[in-house]
């Protein structure tokens, strides 16, 4: 397991022993500090290790760090704010062994909203992504367009060959989705499993950021995901209506034209990376 963390163990407190509790004798959690807010767990537990990311922050450089740290076959990315029950860690190796699947999630029961957010959606719309997190509908292995990053499985060797989270999209937002889009393309499908579930407390560490600044990077992240995945006639449908979208921006929502102007910066500075298949 990897827990990316900024808030430390103000969130670990009460996420990490529940986690403790259902590790075999085989399995690790990797704590990756990423310019953490307040102290780091302290544990004598040999399986959980703490390793202190001096890299660039965000979700996405933090998780790759613990990845590459990480000894096992099999990874389970775990936001700080998640708190996991019994029954997890089999339910999900069993899946992810299965042949042709290429990344597995629990359902993903949101406190804020009441409500499993595992049920995705993802459509193109004028040449732009645009992504849903429903509640999950079906019973057993459900396929869904992209899974979850707040608990997202995968096969070490296969996040490795992808190159992981795409560094650019830090500090947070679409890294999960982005990442699934290659998976389906390169591995094989992303599933939920129904029968197991994990609890968050979504956007306890985000939420801490302005508004202003969190509308601006998820638009800036959906530029840069969609401009990753275009393809074909997608590109002409996307410089057609992009104009229109920037300027309906400027009036409806102007963390639309800030997400653009932020995206073409991140593009030209080359800040962080996204290796390509």
């Amino acid at each position: 397991m990897v827990i990316p963390t900024r808030a430390g163990w103000e969130h670990l407190a009460s996420t990490l022993p529940p986690l403790l509790a259902i590790l075999g004798a085989a399995d690790e959690v990797i704590v990756v500090g990423d310019r953490c807010e307040a102290p780091l767990p302290e544990t004598r537990d040999a399986r959980c290790r703490v390793v202190v990311h001096g890299g660039p922050p965000g979700f996405a450089p933090a998780c790759n760090r613990g990845a590459r740290d990480a000894r096992g076959r099999l990874l389970l990315f775990l936001n700080d704010d998640v708190v996991v029950g019994a029954g997890l860690l089999d339910r999900l190796e069993d899946e992810l062994l299965r042949p042709g699947v290429g990344a597995v999630s629990p359902d993903v029961l949101s406190e804020l909203l009441g409500r499993s957010e595992s049920g995705t959606t993802l459509a193109w719309h004028h040449g732009v992504l645009e992504s849903r997190q429903e509640s999950l509908r079906g019973e057993g292995r459900v396929s869904v367009p992209y899974v979850s990053g707040a608990a997202l499985a995968v096969r070490r060797d296969d996040f490795l060959r992808l190159a992981g989270f795409d560094e650019r999209l830090a500090p947070y937002f679409w890294e999960d989705l982005d990442l699934c889009l290659r998976v389906r393309e390169n591995v094989g499908d992303t599933v939920v499993v129904s029968g197991v579930s994990v609890a968050h407390r979504h956007g306890a560490t985000i939420g801490r950021d302005p508004e202003g600044w969190r509308r601006a990077v998820y638009e800036r992240n959906r530029l840069l995901v969609s401009w990753r995945h275009l393809h074909g006639w997608r590109w002409l449908s996307h410089l057609v209506w992009l104009p229109l979208r920037l300027a309906a921006g400027l009036v409806r929502d102007r963390a639309v034209p800030k997400g653009f102007l932020l995206a073409v910066v991140r593009l030209v500075s080359g800040r962080g990376r996204a290796d390509r298949d």
